[in-house]
C-alpha cells in the first residue's frame, strides 16, 4: 500500500493508508479530483454510509460488523435514480478499479454504493490469504448494501444492481443464486442486475437456479488467476438452467484485473491461486472435491486447498485504455438495457 501512503501524505492525519481510514483517504481524492479547476458542470457528490452487514449466525459471518461505505451520487440526478452496489476485489479498494467504476456509473445517472468490506474488518487485502474475507462475507455485505439502498426513497427500488471485479465478481454471481439468497436468509430483496468482471468459476455452487435477473460475465482472454473457459461454462449452464438475460463478452488481450492499465501484465508470485481447485456445492452447503468425488471438511476447506490444489502466483494488470474504455463502456450498456 505504499502508493496510497504517497499520495495521502498531504491529506489530514485521520486519513491513514490502512484499516477504514483507506477508503476515507482515497474518497478525499477521488473528490479532490472531481473538484479541479476547469472542471465544467455540476459535478458528481459523494456521502458516506454506514450499516450493519446482514448477520446469519453460525456461520463466519454471525458478528455485526459495522460496515463503511461511500455513495457516489450522479450530478442533478432525476429521482428517484438506479444505484449500483460495487463490491471489492481481494486487493481492496482501488483508485484505478472500485472508484474508477463509481466515478463513471455516476456520470452516466446511475449512484454507485461503495463498500469498504476489508477496511471496515480491519485488514486491506486477502490477495494472499482468502480468509481475511471470504467470498461469504462479502456477500452479505453487498445484501446489507441492498437493504440499505432499498430503504431509501431517492433510489428505485426495483432497479438496484451490483458488480464487482474478481472476488467482487463471484459476490456477483453469488447473489444471483437462489440457493445461496437461502443461505443469506433473503426472500423479497434481490439484485435487478449482475455485473461479474473476471469471477473466479471453479468453485462453485452445484445448483444454476437464479432469480432470473440479467447476468454479465465479463472475462479476461489471457487470464490465469480466474479463467475464462470455467466461466464460460458457467454461464451456459445458468442460461439452460432458464436465465435468458446471461450475457457473456470476452476481452481479447487482457489479463486479470485490466483496469491497471500498464505496457504488459505484472506477475505476483504470492497470490494465491484457485484457479486448480474444482468443487461444487451442494445445496445443503457441503463442498465436493470434483477431481475424486470426497467431501472436503467444512472448516478444513483451505487446509485441502493447500495440500491438493492451491498455488501460488498469476499474472494481472497491464491493460490498455482501449480495453478499460470499451469494457466500461459495455457495462454501462447492459445496465441501460435492463432497465437502469
Amino acid at each position: 500500500m505504499s502508493w496510497l501512503k504517497s499520495r495521502c501524505m498531504l491529506l489530514p492525519p485521520r486519513c491513514t493508508p490502512n484499516g477504514a481510514g483507506a477508503l476515507a483517504c482515497l474518497v478525499v481524492l477521488a473528490a479532490n479530483a472531481l473538484s479541479l479547476p476547469g472542471t465544467a458542470g455540476p459535478s458528481m457528490s459523494i456521502e458516506t454510509a454506514r450499516f450493519i452487514t446482514n448477520v446469519i449466525p453460525h456461520s463466519n459471518n454471525a458478528r455485526p460488523i459495522m460496515l463503511e461505505a461511500r455513495l457516489f451520487l450522479p450530478p442533478a440526478p432525476s429521482l428517484p435514480m438506479p444505484a449500483v452496489v460495487i463490491t471489492p476485489s481481494s486487493a481492496g479498494i482501488r483508485f484505478e478499479r472500485e472508484i474508477y467504476y463509481a466515478e463513471e456509473l455516476a456520470r452516466a445517472g446511475v449512484a454507485a454504493l461503495l463498500i469498504d468490506s476489508f477496511g471496515s474488518r480491519g485488514v486491506s487485502s486477502s490477495v494472499r490469504d482468502q480468509r481475511l474475507l471470504t467470498r461469504w462475507q462479502a456477500a452479505n455485505d453487498a445484501i446489507a448494501g441492498l437493504k440499505w439502498l432499498h430503504a431509501d426513497p431517492r433510489f428505485k427500488q426495483d432497479r438496484i444492481g451490483v458488480l464487482g471485479v474478481s472476488k467482487g465478481g463471484v459476490v456477483a454471481l453469488d447473489t444471483a443464486l437462489r440457493v445461496r439468497r437461502r443461505w443469506m436468509r433473503v426472500s423479497h430483496l434481490g439484485f435487478a442486475a449482475h455485473v461479474a468482471i473476471a469471477p473466479g468459476c471453479t468453485w462453485v455452487n452445484r445448483s444454476v437456479e437464479t432469480t432470473g435477473a440479467p447476468i454479465f460475465f465479463m472475462l479476461a482472454e489471457l487470464d490465469d488467476i480466474s479463467p475464462a473457459k470455467p466461466c464460460l461454462e458457467r454461464a451456459q449452464k445458468l442460461t439452460a438452467a432458464g436465465n435468458n438475460g446471461v450475457e457473456v463478452k470476452v476481452y481479447k488481450g487482457a489479463h486479470h484485473a485490466w483496469e491497471a492499465l500498464g505496457t504488459r501484465p505484472i506477475f505476483n508470485a504470492r497470490l494465491e491461486n484457485y484457479s486448480k481447485c474444482i468443487v461444487m456445492l451442494t445445496d445443503d452447503g457441503r463442498m465436493i472435491s470434483v477431481a475424486d468425488g470426497s467431501q472436503i471438511p467444512g472448516s478444513g476447506w483451505y487446509d485441502w486447498a493447500q495440500r491438493t490444489c492451491l498455488t501460488r502466483g498469476g499474472h494481472c494488470c497491464g491493460g490498455t485504455s482501449e480495453i478499460k474504455r470499451q469494457a466500461t463502456d459495455d457495462m454501462i450498456a447492459f445496465l441501460k438495457r435492463n432497465g437502469f
